[in-house]
């Protein structure tokens, strides 16, 4: 599910911020065919590049790899899961 919309993110990421794949090669010090393997999803940056890329483009990982990390209302609903769990946990008691 992930792998296969990170390619397509990335690479509007790098057209709308108008760079070429040389360039951001050029400013990122990943290599240009390393870059394209990552468009077209034939490879994964590891942790380092994906943070490389995130910042160079001044997108969040999370919108790179399409999940919804920092949204407040995950947040809230694991938080309302949790002291659910813990009333739950307390009535069994």
């Amino acid at each position: 599910m992930y792998r296969e919309g990170f390619g397509s993110k990335l690479k509007k990421a790098r057209v709308n911020t108008g760079f070429t794949q040389m360039e951001v090669a050029k400013e990122t010090k990943i290599s240009r065919p390393t870059i394209s393997q990552y468009e077209s999803g034939q490879r994964q940056p590891d942790l380092e590049n994906l943070g490389t890329l995130a910042d160079f483009y001044g997108v969040s990982v999370d919108w790179l790899l399409g999940t919804a990390g920092g949204n407040p209302n995950n947040i809230d609903r694991h938080n309302l899961r949790r002291e659910k769990n813990q009333v739950n946990n307390q009535q069994v008691i």
